[in-house]
C-alpha cells in the first residue's frame, strides 16, 4: 500500500470529526450550524493557507534518527520532510516528502507517522528493515518561529516481519513543506 494512502486516512479521519462536531454548541451565540461549520474548517488568516507551503529549503540535512533494539543505528534525514497540520496540530509527517514525485511508495531510509486518535509509525532503516506500529506514542511537533520541527522520543516499533524484533526511535525532523491549515 503505498504510504500517501496511509497518511491520507490518518489525516482525513480527524477531518471528518472536526467537521461532523463543528455544527454542534452549546454556547447561546447567534450562530448558525453551517456558520460554525465554515468556521471550523475555512482557515482566518493568509498564514493558514491550504495550500502547501515551504518552511525551508529542501536541500541539507533535515534531522536524525537514532533506533535501538533487535537492530541499533541511524542516519542523516537529507530528503524532504513533509508535515500535516491540522488546526495548528500535527497530524502527519513523511521523510521522504510523500507529495515530491520521488517521496510515492515506501524507501529506505525513510519515516512516516500519523498522530491523533489512532497513531500509526513506520521506520524502514536504510538497509531495508521495516519496524512499525499502530497506537505509536512518542511523536510530536511545536513551531517556532515559520518552522515546524518534530520530535520523536522513545517511539517503540516492531519489525514488520516474524522476527519478533523491536527498535526505540529518537531523533528530530525539520519540516521543508507544511501542508494543511496552521490556524487553531
Amino acid at each position: 500500500m503505498p504510504r500517501s494512502i496511509g497518511v491520507l486516512a490518518g489525516v482525513l479521519l480527524p477531518v471528518a470529526v472536526v467537521a461532523a462536531l463543528s455544527g454542534c454548541s452549546s454556547s447561546g451565540d447567534d450562530k448558525k450550524p453551517a456558520d460554525k461549520a465554515t468556521e471550523a474548517t475555512v482557515p482566518a488568516a493568509p498564514a493558514a493557507s491550504a495550500s502547501a507551503s515551504s518552511s525551508q529549503d529542501a536541500g541539507g540535512t533535515h534531522g536524525r534518527l537514532d533506533y535501538t533494539g533487535s537492530l541499533s543505528g541511524g542516519f542523516d534525514v537529507t530528503a524532504g520532510v513533509g508535515c500535516r497540520i491540522l488546526f495548528g496540530e500535527l497530524e502527519a509527517v513523511t521523510s521522504p516528502d510523500a507529495d515530491e514525485p520521488d517521496g510515492s511508495g515506501f524507501a529506505a531510509p525513510s519515516f512516516d507517522a500519523t498522530t491523533g486518535h489512532v497513531s500509526v509509525v513506520t521506520l524502514i532503516t536504510p538497509d531495508g528493515h521495516t519496524f512499525e506500529r499502530v497506537g505509536a506514542k512518542g511523536v510530536s511537533a511545536a513551531k517556532q518561529g515559520d518552522v515546524w520541527t518534530v520530535t520523536i522520543s522513545g517511539a517503540e516499533l516492531r519489525a514488520a516481519d516474524s522476527s519478533g524484533g523491536s527498535v526505540t526511535v529518537n531523533g528530530h525532523l525539520t519540516c521543508t513543506k507544511v501542508h494543511g491549515t496552521e490556524a487553531p
